[in-house]
């Protein structure tokens, strides 16, 4: 299986198709890019590499990753820490925990999802930020992990 250093190109807006030639695109989605053309993009989600199209480049947001395998074996493998991973996902699982919450008009909850997810965003930028010394990261990382542990109960 072969594995070499790439970019990781990542969603950052939804994008509505307005063609049969274009790609929609959703926050979050993973895409594979076989072509560029002034400020255009043209590939396929690494979900459903079927279906190809053209995107705007300004809605890809590009990060080092590792690429393994090729074709429909391609894994795509963010080159960051594993701690970042799961503060990403776990603000994706509440991000909808908090919609419900809002649509369901109980306030008190979702203040406090919404307390819990702004933590969350600081302390990631921070530690993404690469700034901290180890003390004060080891002390952060321990925050985030008790932060999630206690939003997951």
């Amino acid at each position: 299986m072969a594995s070499f250093p790439q970019q990781e190109r990542r969603a950052i807006y939804n994008y509505d198709v307005r063609g049969d030639e274009e790609l929609s695109l959703q926050i979050g989605d993973t895409v594979h890019i076989l072509e560029t053309y002034e400020g255009w993009y043209r590939g396929h989600r690494l979900r459903r590499k079927s279906k190809k199209g053209i995107f705007p480049a300004c809605y890809i947001h590009l990060k080092e990753a590792t690429v393994e395998g090729n074709g429909h074996k391609e894994t795509v493998i963010p080159n960051e820490l594993p701690l970042v991973q799961e503060v990403t996902t776990t603000l994706r699982e509440w991000a909808s925990i908090w919609r419900d919450l809002y649509v369901g008009d109980r306030r008190e909850m979702f203040n406090s999802v919404r307390d819990m997810i702004y933590d969350l965003i600081e302390w990631r930028s921070q530690i993404l930020s690469g700034t901290l010394p180890q003390d004060e990261l080891t002390e952060l990382k321990q925050r985030v992990t008790s932060k999630i542990d206690y939003g997951n109960k």
